[in-house]
């Protein structure tokens, strides 16, 4: 009989008898540092990713409706948080509902191109299909809200939106480009910052 088939003998019991026993466990101490912080070879690595041009800064793509951006934010001076009211509590700053824009034009510029597109839309009940503009890609885990705390301007990573006919990313946002940033800023470089 085996050690299985025993009767009155666990198994584990049996096991257990049979194994050497462990060495005991002794923690080992470490350092632990931020990953990039006095690290030549991380820096380097930093460095060739910003380099490596993952998500160049690309032209603007075709939207379904000219959205003047220089209009919207430059000349009437609307906060990115009026339309991209996602910004401060969701992990996607959002683009802003058909009511939104509606809010303004079923007063101002209604015989404008871009209006009457937008209107007819707003009277069909269905979104407006934007483009996106700036994306990442799923395995980052990015939000805005630790770097609106920290002030950041839109600009620095999204460009001058506020002198942009239409919105083409300015910023490559690849990882060694954020990281970048980070080391600059003295800001969290771990994994788990943009990786959970």
């Amino acid at each position: 009989m085996n050690a299985r088939s025993t009767p009155g003998t666990p198994f584990r019991a049996s096991a257990r008898a049979s194994r050497p026993s462990a060495p005991p466990f002794r923690p080992v101490r470490t350092t632990v540092r931020p990953p990039l912080h006095g690290s030549t070879p991380a820096r380097l690595l930093a460095i060739a990713l910003a380099l490596a041009g993952c998500g160049r800064a690309s032209a603007a793509p075709e939207q379904p409706i000219a959205f003047p951006h220089d209009v919207h934010a430059g000349t009437y001076k609307i906060p990115c948080q009026y339309c991209h009211s996602g910004v401060s509590k969701s992990s996607f700053a959002g683009i802003p509902a058909t009511g939104t824009c509606m809010g303004c034009h079923r007063i101002a510029g209604r015989n404008l191109p871009g209006v009457k597109q937008l209107t007819a839309y707003w009277e069909r009940g269905e979104s407006v299909p934007w483009v996106r503009v700036h994306d990442l890609p799923d395995f980052v885990q990015f939000t805005h809200q630790p770097h609106i705390r920290a002030g950041i301007d839109c600009a620095e990573c999204h460009g001058q939106v506020r002198e942009m006919k239409a919105v083409a990313k300015q910023q490559p946002l690849t990882m060694g480009w954020c990281i970048t940033c980070h080391m600059a800023r003295e800001a969290p470089t771990d994994c788990l910052t943009c990786h959970f």
